[in-house]
């Protein structure tokens, strides 16, 4: 472990990670699919946005629905690094087997409980690799905060010496 995690950091993600868990269980377990009738997200005002402003004909509702799984899970892998200490890879790592998880739990729930879902293994790969993106890209800010402020602690050391010499 590199170092312990602060009180006010852990009371954050503990609030950030109750409400990320009551919205993704609307999401996973809503009793219809979430884009279709009787559904809350509509994604053919985005494809008609996209095609408006000439986006290639590659941006397809699979395409955007895909991506829209994966962005559902980034919280999930930020969440997981943001409150861990160990190093980059396991940080990362731990993230893609929970989304793993969560994701293969949800479509096993969706698949035996909500007849009006569909269980797609698609949705479990880019589940999967929305948990790991968001950790990632915590490890890649803390990496980069860290140089910073080592930085900016080698820059006063050498003004303190160069004044301390003078």
């Amino acid at each position: 472990m590199i170092g312990r995690i602060s009180r006010q950091r852990r009371i954050a993600l503990a609030v950030a990670a109750t409400a990320y868990a009551a919205a993704l269980a609307v999401v996973l377990f809503w009793p219809a699919h979430i884009d279709g009738d009787g559904g809350f997200i509509r994604f053919d005002p985005l494809l008609r946005a996209l095609a408006a402003f000439g986006i290639p004909a590659w941006a397809s509702y699979a395409f955007v629905e895909f991506a829209f799984n994966a962005v559902l899970f980034v919280p999930l892998g930020m969440l997981l690094a943001a409150a861990s200490q160990r190093s980059a890879v396991r940080r990362i790592a731990v993230a893609v087997v929970a989304g793993l998880v969560v994701s293969c739990l949800a479509e096993l729930v969706q698949h035996v409980f909500l007849p009006g879902r569909t269980t797609d293994l698609r949705d479990v790969l880019a589940n999967t690799l929305g948990a790991g993106l968001g950790a990632a890209v915590v490890v890649v800010a803390d990496y980069v905060v860290r140089r910073r402020r080592a930085s900016a602690i080698a820059s006063a050391a050498r003004t303190s010496a160069r004044w301390e010499s003078a």
